[in-house]
């Protein structure tokens, strides 16, 4: 219990001390909102050196780095077993960004990882957070050059990576940092993205509406490993063609994804093997307002290999849904996994077993420039495809401090 507790006292202390500020976007975001519409920085002395130093250590050094801390405790309101219990999962995570030459530069992260949520007890395809997962004390989860040509009309990466951060984007439904916990509202889960390891992605715009990009991965990698022992042993390839539209001021992002496993993998009926399957997805987000923002995936994948046969998604991101906090974000989602005729003869479901449904709805308060308190309430409908299962609701707040 004590263990539990530190990263409590530890945000609210930083809470108290990070002076109140409009601004308490991730630390991209704020740098981009800070040029757009000139929102000033703190003015306590503390976090005002720590803006100039690490811009001068870019000016001087072409060294950028970036901290995240994100806690996430969770609470049962609901479910067969297990009502009542509580449990946290954290992380951190560094990352540094080298300027080599020229167009390029040299990213590396570095990790630590703790807990497995609430996770733990309520097994689902959805995910109650996105982030828990297995303890690891240290590792680099990154490691990876990119390089830009022509001004970024033509641009590559490769090294140690993750492709979801290229493939699959959302604009408000890819971050379990700042956005949706569950992995079912962060990526489509009818694709089957490796961990990060060995990869590469290239990616072609030639117009500021368009792009082209493919990318490919080991598929049996292990996020903290190096990933050299498993290279090449198996490989997942994917494609994804972007329309990028502007209907006056409201952006919209359109991107059509094809992807492939090449790697031996056991039937789910039948004690046969397949050693490539296939699966296509879709990826919509469209500003429909100056603050609101709908969001759409859709995916298939293969029944005979796969879970999940086909998986929706559907949501939305309302920005500053109170007056006064423009910069808060209120987000509703709804998420499906529909499980294929393999996967119900296999466990012993009938033709009419359920579809996993979760529906989560968050608040994202930004307390100050460095520190995001969110709320969220998460309800599952037959948790782990199994239709017989009590519906699990689950309510959360997590703490993102970054800088």
């Amino acid at each position: 219990m004590k263990n539990r507790t530190v990263p409590f006292i530890l945000l609210l202390i930083l809470s108290v001390a990070i002076p109140s500020s409009q601004a308490a976007l991730t630390p991209l975001e704020i740098s981009q909102q800070e040029q757009v519409e000139g929102v000033p920085l703190p003015q306590e002395a503390w976090f005002k050196r720590l803006e100039r130093y690490r811009k001068d250590i870019v000016e001087e050094y072409g060294t950028n780095f970036a901290f995240l801390f994100n806690y996430t405790q969770q609470a049962i309101l609901k479910s067969s077993n297990d009502k009542g219990k509580s449990r946290g999962a954290w992380y951190w995570n560094l990352e540094i960004a080298q300027k080599l030459w020229a167009g390029g530069e040299l990213f590396v992260e570095f990790e630590m990882d703790r807990g497995k949520g609430v996770d733990k007890f309520l097994p689902t395809f959805s995910s109650f957070n996105d982030n828990s997962g297995e303890d690891a004390w240290f590792y680099l989860p990154a490691l990876y050059l990119e390089q830009g040509f022509f001004n970024d009309k033509f641009f590559i990466a490769a090294g140690k990576l993750d492709l979801s951060y290229w493939f699959d984007w959302n604009e408000v439904a890819c971050s379990a940092d700042t956005q949706f916990l569950s992995s079912s509202l962060v990526n489509n889960l009818a694709i089957p993205f490796p961990a990060k390891g060995i990869g590469g992605m290239i990616s072609f715009s030639p117009y500021a509406w368009f792009y082209f990009q493919s990318g490919a991965a080991t598929a049996k990698a292990t996020s903290t490993k190096t990933g050299l022992s498993d290279a090449f042993n198996s490989a997942f390839f994917i494609n994804e063609l972007g329309l990028i539209p502007k209907f006056g001021s409201l952006q919209g992002n359109y991107r059509f994804i094809f992807h492939m496993n090449h790697q031996k993998l056991d039937c789910l009926d039948s004690d046969d093997t397949k050693n490539n399957d296939y699966g296509w997805a879709l990826s919509f987000d469209q500003a429909v307002t100056e603050r609101i923002t709908l969001f759409l995936r859709y995916g298939t994948a293969d029944p005979k290999v796969r879970d999940v046969e086909y998986f929706w998604s559907f949501g939305g991101q309302v920005r500053g849904p109170l007056p006064g906090r423009k910069f808060d974000c209120l987000g509703i989602g709804v998420a499906q996994s529909i499980f294929g005729k393999d996967f119900r003869q296999a466990n012993g479901y009938d033709e009419t077993a359920c579809s996993e449904t979760m529906y989560e709805i968050y608040y994202s308060y930004n307390l100050n420039s460095a520190l995001i308190l969110t709320p969220n309430l998460q309800i599952v409908t037959n948790p782990n495809a199994d239709k017989s299962a009590d519906t699990e609701i689950v309510c959360g707040l997590r703490f993102l401090l970054s800088f």
